[in-house]
């Protein structure tokens, strides 16, 4: 916990949805009719943070980068937690790669 209170971590409104899972993807926007329907653009599949992460077929390349990062030091997929306390700087530069209010 107090490792965690000493990490500087940019705090915005894509790092909150990808942590948290709340807000941004269609998954969570289909569930409060905000939008149409779940599906990721990518398939037939529900648009979740941990489909982004692991299996979207538009986000290849980039998780490949952020995997090949995360695998230098760990498990791939990595948990939420581990993504904070061991590869925050792979997954903050996956974030900004990203582009997820157009997905």
């Amino acid at each position: 916990m107090q490792d965690r209170q000493k990490l500087k971590i940019v705090i915005n409104p894509v790092f909150t949805a990808m942590i948290t899972g709340h807000g941004k993807t269609r998954a969570y926007l289909h569930r409060f009719r905000i939008v149409e329907h779940a599906t990721c653009p990518c398939g037939k599949v529900e648009q979740t943070i941990d489909r982004l992460i692991t299996q979207c077929l538009i986000l290849h390349k980039q998780r490949e980068i952020f995997k090949s990062n995360v695998l230098k030091s760990g498990n791939w997929p990595p948990s939420k937690g581990e993504i904070i306390s061991k590869h925050l700087n792979s997954f903050l530069q996956f974030l900004k790669s990203i582009y997820l209010d157009l997905l």
